[in-house]
C-alpha cells in the first residue's frame, strides 16, 4: 500500500469529481443523485472487506438479485449470492462453486470484485469477460490503493467491451450497455 499514491489520487480525484449536477448523462445524474443523499438506509448485503456502505447501497440502487463474489485468486472456489427482496427484508443464498459450475447458475447481474492484489483482478476480468451480459455492472473494490491497482483499473477500464466506467474513488463502476454508443468515463463525488 502506498499512502503516497492514494494521496495524489485522492486529490486528483477531489479535483475532477463531479457531483449530480456536473453531469450530462441521465443514467450518470440519476446514480450520482442517489449516491449523494446520505439519509437513504440500505440493508447490509454483503459484509464487503472494505466500502461495505458504498457497496451495498450500490446493490441496492441496480436491484442486483444475483451477484459473483470474487473475492479468491484464480483456482479457488467463488461466492454466488440470489438475492431475494420480501417485504420484511431480504433473503439471501449463499453458494460456493468452482469455475466449471459456472454456467449451472444464472447470470450475474453484478460481477464483484473483491481481490487485494490487482494482478487477481487481470485473471478475474480474462476469466469473465466474456461471460458479461449487456446490462451487468462490474464493481472493483480499492481501485486507488496503490499504484498497480489504479493501473489495473485503467487497463481493465479501456477494454473495448467497455462502454462506460465511474470512478467513485473507493470504487469503480464498469457498465457494458449497448445504449451507451460512445466510450465514456465520469468521476464522480459521493458521500457514501
Amino acid at each position: 500500500m502506498s499512502k503516497g499514491h492514494q494521496f495524489r489520487k485522492y486529490i486528483s480525484y477531489r479535483r475532477k469529481a463531479k457531483a449530480r449536477h456536473g453531469v450530462h448523462s441521465p443514467f450518470v445524474y440519476a446514480l450520482s443523485e442517489y449516491l449523494l443523499k446520505a439519509n437513504i438506509h440500505t440493508p447490509l448485503i454483503l459484509a464487503t472487506s472494505h466500502h461495505k456502505k458504498l457497496v451495498n447501497k450500490l446493490i441496492s440502487y441496480f436491484g442486483c438479485n444475483n451477484i459473483l463474489w470474487v473475492t479468491n485468486k484464480d483456482g479457488e472456489s467463488e461466492t454466488f449470492l440470489s438475492i431475494k427482496r420480501e417485504e420484511n427484508g431480504v433473503q439471501l443464498r449463499t453458494e460456493r462453486f468452482n469455475y466449471d459450475q459456472y454456467k449451472e447458475y444464472p447470470a450475474p447481474d453484478l460481477y464483484l470484485f473483491d481481490l487485494r492484489a490487482p494482478g487477481d483482478w487481470r485473471l478475474a476480468w480474462e476469466k469473465y469477460k466474456d461471460k458479461l451480459s449487456p446490462n451487468a455492472v462490474l464493481l472493483i473494490i480499492s481501485i486507488h490503493h496503490s499504484q498497480a491497482h489504479t493501473e489495473a483499473w485503467e487497463t481493465i477500464s479501456a477494454a473495448t467491451m467497455v462502454k462506460m466506467s465511474i470512478d467513485l474513488y473507493r470504487v469503480g463502476l464498469l457498465f457494458f450497455r449497448e445504449e451507451f454508443k460512445e466510450k465514456q468515463h465520469f468521476v464522480l463525488r459521493t458521500k457514501a
